[in-house]
């Protein structure tokens, strides 16, 4: 920032330059003074400081350069001041409990969070006027881009309903006409703007420089209680309805019921002014940018840690100074990832409470793709179970829901190792919490037996335990059950562990719906989730299930020599060999190896079942199948195709690198 000093002038001097018709230095800024000092008085809300520069100085293209010059000539005066919000007022003008009668509430939807880079989707512009009449416009707009997917899914805005909207230039302005000079109020104001002068900026049209008032930073100053201060959640507190969250005129109609009830909070702590509700939201973004600015990794950590980091994919490993590795991490780009801890507050999270604080050195293995740094980042954190890895640490955890179909009476279960005696074993889970937390739902659901009786002979009868008089067995033990039916109850278990749920699923709707009949609405609730759990534990048991029943799968991804190529071999789920491949190979070469390594994996004769070791990478590499599996990177090897006509197409085939990833993720 450039600071232009006022020339010292005594008041002699100016009267002696006057006096001989010379241009006066002193003149020139009592006429600046005066000007800014007429345009203020002229809103007696106030200015912000850009529209005064603007003013003042006929530009504001770079407000910055002339910022500090603006503060030297209005320095003293005693009509003006400069509040903590980045108002020019004039002193005289009293307004003690006003707020501005006219006002307007912004809220935007776009594709992303960073205005340079992404777009908006959607503008709602309500306009309060003097009398308290609203005139709400709102208008879907064409980004000009495809909409993430998982944009579409958080707003309901997806690229088929937006492709006949305007595109921003159309209601340029528009948007311009309504906002006009007025107060711009909205949730987390400041991106709303943000978003907004990015656009007005490719039309070459004005930025916005209106006074704001953020309800995001004013909950925070008069709500202390709230620790979450998205939109959502400050409505629920005031006991304000929202629905259609991330709406644009949905959420704008809920962030102008969100200013009502701050404002009346503020009357009832004595002053509602819009002085003092913009001096709170102001203090309030102070104080959130000095906590930024302190107790950050930079504090702490070394950085010389950085010294030689690539920006290539690959995988960290942070030690502690008995050469312990506590914490392992993969990254796209691993300078750009470490560089990030630099920059993150201490305790960001509780698990990781105490981490930056212990490094002591930072190693890297660099790696070709980012898939395999995923599957390397797994296999470093089961070799060294860090303390700060809490996924993926305790292998042995991992638990396998067994039905055992080898028995007359079979029963639904958990085991923590794959047996070879006759039943049906899917897993192994990672999450044995989640896998138990079925078996019980299974068995609440439908009246298997539960008792351990292994029904080989007549010992293993006897007397009948509780659940059958509970009605939740059917009761083999005294002859009770019927064998078909019982199976029949059996199928429906396989069923949905093999990825067809719609029979338990029946069942608890059915009962949700009797709940909602009876009014029994905390019943009700438990149900739904119970429904949801049901659901994760099925789709969990489909997504193994797709990568291990693929057969035989070649995926090419990038090397770290400088023209090869990485030729991983999967086999029913599992990465059964990893093949580099020169730039100069030939189809022959390529063909021997790829034969070889088919015949190892005969030999070796690979069941479909996974293991604790190997679930874990089967997991990554099944999420990236199902998300990029549509790349030509992903090459199927039918048992009917030659080694050497595979060959001929690994060489031919593009690997997966980072610019596909991206154009599939955008076009998905």
């Amino acid at each position: 920032m450039f600071v232009f000093d006022a020339p010292d002038i005594s008041n002699e001097e100016a009267r002696v330059e006057a006096a001989s018709g010379q241009s006066s230095e002193a003149t020139r800024y009592d006429a600046l003074v005066e000007r800014a000092a007429a345009f203020v008085l002229e809103h007696p809300q106030g200015v912000p400081e850009e529209m005064l520069i603007g003013h003042v100085f006929g530009s504001v293209s770079a407000p910055d350069l002339w910022r500090g010059l603006l503060r030297n000539v209005l320095h003293g005066n005693d009509g003006l001041e400069l509040g903590a919000d980045g108002i020019w007022r004039n002193k005289q003008v009293r307004r003690r409990s006003s707020f501005p009668a006219e006002y307007v509430v912004v809220d935007v939807e776009t594709t992303g969070l960073k205005a340079r880079h992404h777009r908006i989707t959607e503008i709602a512009i309500i306009a309060v006027s003097d009398a308290g009449e609203r005139l709400v416009w709102s208008t879907l707009v064409n980004p000009e881009r495809r909409i993430p997917r998982q944009i579409s899914r958080l707003t309901g805005i997806d690229n088929q309903l937006v492709a006949s909207a305007p595109r921003f230039a159309s209601v340029a302005q528009t948007v311009l006409d309504l906002i006009g000079e007025q107060l711009i109020v909205g949730h987390n104001v400041a991106f709303d703007i943000g978003f907004l002068n990015a656009e007005l900026r490719r039309c070459g049209l004005p930025k916005l420089i209106n006074q704001s008032l953020d309800t995001l930073a004013l909950a925070d100053a008069l709500l202390p209680e709230l620790r979450r201060l998205s939109l959502t959640e400050v409505a629920r507190h005031l006991e304000i309805g929202h629905s259609e969250a991330h709406r644009a005129a949905a959420d704008a109609e809920t962030t102008l019921s969100v200013l009502e009830r701050l404002r009346a909070v503020a009357d009832e702590n004595g002053d509602g002014t819009l002085d003092t509700l913009a001096s709170l939201a102001a203090s309030r973004r102070t104080r959130r940018a000095t906590q930024r600015n302190v107790s950050r990794g930079r504090s702490i950590l070394d950085t010389s840690h950085l010294d030689g980091i690539p920006h290539e994919p690959g995988v960290y490993l942070m030690r502690d100074n008995g050469e312990r590795v506590i914490y392992v991490g993969k990254a796209k780009d691993l300078r750009k990832r470490l560089s990030s801890y630099y920059s993150q507050p201490l305790g960001y999270t509780r698990k990781m409470d105490g981490l930056l604080e212990s490094i002591d050195r930072i190693d890297i293995e660099t790696t070709g793709s980012e898939l395999e740094a995923l599957v390397l980042e797994s296999q470093l954190i089961r070799r060294y179970r860090p303390r700060f890895n809490s996924q993926q640490r305790n292998v042995e955890q991992y638990v396998y829901i067994k039905v055992d179909v080898a028995n007359r009476w079979p029963t639904v279960t958990t085991s923590k190792d794959y047996g070879d005696d006759g039943a049906r074993y899917y897993g192994p889970f990672r999450s044995a919490r989640h896998a138990r937390d079925a078996v019980r739902l299974i068995n609440d659901i439908l009246p298997l037996r539960t008792c351990r009786r292994s029904f080989r002979n007549s010992r293993s009868l006897g007397s009948p335990c509780i659940e059958l008089s509970l009605g939740r067995c059917l009761g083999p033990c005294i002859g009770q059950a019927s064998p078909d039916d019982y199976l029949g109850l059996v199928g429906e278990v396989l069923e949905f562990l093999e990825g067809d749920g719609d029979g338990l699923l029946r069942i608890l709707h059915e009962r949700l719906e009797q709940c909602v009949e009876d009014q029994d609405f905390e019943r009700a609730g438990k149900l739904r989730d119970q429904i949801k759990r049901l659901d994760r534990i099925s789709l969990e048991q489909a997504h193994l299930d797709v990568v291990a029943k693929a057969g035989e799968l070649l995926i090419v991804l990038p090397s770290q020599r400088p023209g090869a190529r990485q030729v991983w071999h999967m086999v029913n789920g599992v990465r059964w060999a990893s093949i580099e491949v020169e730039s100069d190979a030939t189809v022959d070469r390529l063909a021997g190896r790829l034969a070889a390594s088919r015949a190892r994996a005969g030999r070796a004769r690979l069941e479909t079942a996974m293991t604790h070791h190997t679930v874990d990478e089967a997991s990554i590499i099944s999420r990236w199948i199902r998300k990029y599996g549509n790349a030509e990177a992903f090459v199927p090897w039918h048992a009917t195709v030659a080694a050497a006509d595979i060959a001929g197409v690994v060489l031919e085939t593009r690997p997966l690198n980072t610019d596909d990833i991206q154009e599939l993720e955008e076009s998905a």
